[in-house]
């Protein structure tokens, strides 16, 4: 699901607010998560999931078209982990 998508699905939802107020509504939520995980900070969300960031090491890869030995940064990512009401909905939806 897009950005967009999400946005009319919530259009949809709060029919009474404008869209401009939805949208920024968003635009806020997503600006606290990126502000928060790039400080190191952990975000849970009851019955939804956890998100937290995880260190990539830096090493030594191949370059896969030349075989060449190159060395790769040390890196940071987004870790999602799903809680438990999401597991049990995923498994029991309909196919």
């Amino acid at each position: 699901m897009k950005k967009s998508e999400i946005l009319k699905s919530l259009e949809n939802k709060f029919d009474y607010l404008p869209r401009s107020e939805v949208e920024r509504t968003l635009e806020k939520i997503l600006q606290f998560f990126s502000a928060n995980l790039a400080k190191g900070a952990r975000i849970e969300i009851r019955d939804f999931g956890t998100f937290s960031t995880k260190v990539r090491e830096a090493r030594v890869g191949r370059n896969p078209s030349t075989g060449d030995m190159i060395k790769i940064n040390k890196k940071y990512f987004v870790h999602f982990i799903p809680g438990k009401k999401l597991r049990k909905d995923l498994n029991e939806r309909k196919n």
